[in-house]
């Protein structure tokens, strides 16, 4: 099928380029370790050259100078890592991987770095591991602070000297998200169209997205009602129908994460043989009389829009099959109310 080929084209590259982030983490790791295991072997007790154990003594006392500002840049990576996650919440993973994001820790780590040597300027004598802490989890507003470079002599203050990084942080800040969220906006469009690809009928889109909401457990008796609701109102014979399955195919990925929607398009995923609609529509045309098919749709579609239709479907000018009429009525009440429900009726 068309979509299986998109998302194999797709799955390459992104496992290779997933491979290559993996490889040089373990690359990392481990020189890192190496350069653990060199600094705390004790050189002094063996024969070695002289200028390995300068060296070593050399790289110790680096480490011991550098030591806290690589501790403050870990924990502003963190804090940038946070930031990411709460404003992408429900793709963190896809949005962690891409540059911007790669890029807006790497400056979080930078300015935490700068905001501990400047701290450690303006308040040498200040505890060392609350220093630490204290600039590493709240650089963010030490970098705000407006720092007077040159003050007015009337000392009024209005035409003071100052430098201002707050608003240069936030605004590259903005632009970090900003691109970040277009970089995801081509995923999320091509998980949608694959959606909508593998599921085309509206019934089976509202089935799915209802069961991704109601089987997640972070979200709160309020949330899952206002999902549903929002559900609900998608699923109306007045809304644009393209319009409709694309907000359902959005809200299946928001719901359920880009995983849970590879999940559902796994080629591998074994998928249950379902009737056709055309199959259950039959036997609704076999099973009940026009009255009753009228009865059952109406019980089933609270819309009073859809009840009216179906209404008006069994008021068809006279002369007109009860055949045809039932059939009309059939197919739009599988289609309205989802397959698995009219089955139930059925069985």
């Amino acid at each position: 099928m068309a979509y299986l080929s998109s998302a194999e084209h797709l799955a390459h590259p992104q496992s290779e380029e997933r491979r290559g982030q993996v490889g040089w983490i373990i690359v990392i790791v481990l020189f890192l370790l190496a350069l653990v295991l060199f600094l705390a072997f004790p050189l002094e007790t063996i024969s070695v050259q002289p200028w390995v154990t300068a060296w070593q003594a050399q790289l110790r006392l680096a480490l011991i100078q550098l030591g806290p500002f690589i501790l403050v840049g870990l924990l502003g990576a963190v804090v940038g890592f946070s930031e990411i996650v709460a404003t992408f919440a429900n793709y963190p993973r896809e949005a962690l991987r891409t540059r911007w994001a790669q890029f807006l820790v790497l400056v979080n780590l930078t300015a935490a770095a700068l905001a501990f040597w400047i701290a450690r300027t303006y308040a040498p004598s200040a505890d060392l591991v609350m220093t630490i802490i204290g600039v590493g989890l709240g650089f963010q507003a030490l970098i705000r602070t407006r720092f007077i470079i040159a003050k007015e002599f009337s000392g009024k203050g209005s035409s003071d000297i100052s430098l201002n990084l707050g608003w240069l942080y936030d605004q590259f800040q903005n632009l970090c998200k900003n691109q970040i969220d277009l970089e995801l906006m081509k995923g999320r469009r091509t998980a949608v169209t694959r959606l909508l690809e593998r599921f085309p009928k509206i019934g089976d889109l509202k089935d799915i997205a209802a069961y991704t909401i109601v089987s997640r457990a972070t979200l709160t008796t309020d949330e899952e009602k206002a999902k549903l609701a929002e559900l609900d109102t998608l699923f109306n014979p007045n809304a644009p129908a393209n319009f409709a399955k694309t907000s359902m195919a959005l809200m299946i990925l928001e719901n359920g994460g880009q995983a849970y929607v590879d999940l559902l398009l796994s080629e591998s995923t074994p998928t249950p043989s379902k009737p056709t609609p055309e199959s259950i529509a039959k036997q609704l045309v076999e099973k009940y009389t026009l009255s009753d098919l009228v009865a059952l749709a109406t019980r089933l579609l609270t819309s009073e829009n859809e009840q009216n239709w179906i209404k008006d479907a069994a008021k068809t000018a006279q002369g007109a099959p009860e055949a045809s009429q039932k059939g009309t009525i059939a197919l739009f009440l599988i289609q309205r109310a989802g397959t698995e429900t009219v089955l139930r009726e059925i069985l």
